[in-house]
């Protein structure tokens, strides 16, 4: 009799277990970008995680198509939406929500996140800022990792907050001085490393460097600062190969790190910091002492003091 009722309560035990379990998987989170996907299925692996624009080029030019809108419909008050809130189908999807069409909950990034400015300051979002944050700052990830606990009730994997929490102890602020961000969403991890001073080459992804962005990139490049690209989608890094191929026209073979975060968020953001500490602090690398090897932008800049010093001295003696 005993044995049959310990076996009763180990069925049920185990019943219990099961559908927990059902219950903890059954929560979906909606992502519009990447590589929020690629954190949330790190930090939820329990949870079904869905990026709305996956294999689309340029996400910020994405439309819903009739099959999204009927998903977005079906989902319910225990899964949630993560929207940056800066494409236009992503407003549109807000909008469906504001009206009732759409039950999940809308976790509005702007509402959470911290931002860079382009000139290096992190304030809450506002007009102007950089909104390329793609889910790899640290700092934002914790936030997001906690708003969407709080939505869905699911508990982050422990593993991955403790791993996420040792590298952010390890390696946040560690360093200092110049760098170079080739693509946006480098800024942030610059920043989180402790660079300040950073060179954003391309600010907005389908918008050209301008010639100052450019040449800033390239003239902290030659003092040895770290150039950083960041990419989401594991699309091909031509704006590196461009990089590399004006710096070398000019002489200068930058120090570049490539952090694919399409292929993992801790393995890469560990990869990164490692990358970055093996090369020792930028400020450690002193400047030219000539422009000779390749300058050719600082002969220009003599060749123009010499011109106005000949007029300033021919109008002194007229």
């Amino acid at each position: 009799m005993e044995a049959r009722t310990r076996g009763e309560s180990l069925m049920k035990a185990s019943l219990l277990a099961l559908l927990g379990a059902v219950y903890l998987s059954a929560a979906t989170i909606v992502v519009s970008f990447p590589a929020y996907d690629v954190v949330l299925k790190e930090a939820f692996p329990a949870a079904n995680v869905v990026l709305l624009t996956k294999g689309v080029s340029d996400p910020h030019e994405y439309q819903l198509t009739a099959s999204d809108v009927m998903f977005l419909r079906n989902l319910t008050a225990g899964d949630v939406l993560v929207l940056s809130m800066h494409a236009p189908f992503e407003l549109r999807i807000a909008k469906m929500a504001e009206r009732g069409e759409v039950k999940a909950r809308v976790i509005d990034l702007t509402k959470i996140q911290l931002y860079l400015t382009y000139d290096g300051r992190l304030t809450p979002y506002t007009s102007g800022v950089n909104p390329h944050d793609h889910g790899v700052f640290p700092p934002n990830v914790f936030r997001l990792v906690e708003a969407v606990a709080n939505a869905t009730g699911l508990p982050p994997d422990e593993g991955f907050m403790s791993r996420l929490k040792a590298i952010n102890s390890t390696y946040c602020c560690k360093f200092n001085g110049k760098a170079v961000a080739l693509t946006p969403a480098a800024q942030y991890i610059l920043y989180w490393l402790g660079f300040r001073d950073v060179a954003v080459l391309i600010k907005d992804p389908e918008v050209p460097p301008t010639p100052d962005d450019f040449q800033k990139a390239i003239q902290y490049a030659a003092v040895g600062a770290p150039v950083l690209a960041v990419v989401t989608r594991g699309e091909a890094s031509r704006i590196v190969d461009q990089f590399l191929q004006k710096a070398r026209e000019q002489g200068i073979q930058p120090r570049v790190v490539v952090a694919d975060f399409s292929k993992g968020y801790l393995s890469t953001l560990e990869y990164v910091a490692k990358q970055v500490d093996s090369a020792g602090s930028p400020a450690a690398f002193p400047a030219p002492a000539s422009p000779s090897g390749g300058y050719p932008w600082l002969y220009a800049v003599a060749a123009l003091l010499a011109v106005l010093a000949v007029v300033l001295l021919k109008i002194k003696r007229s």
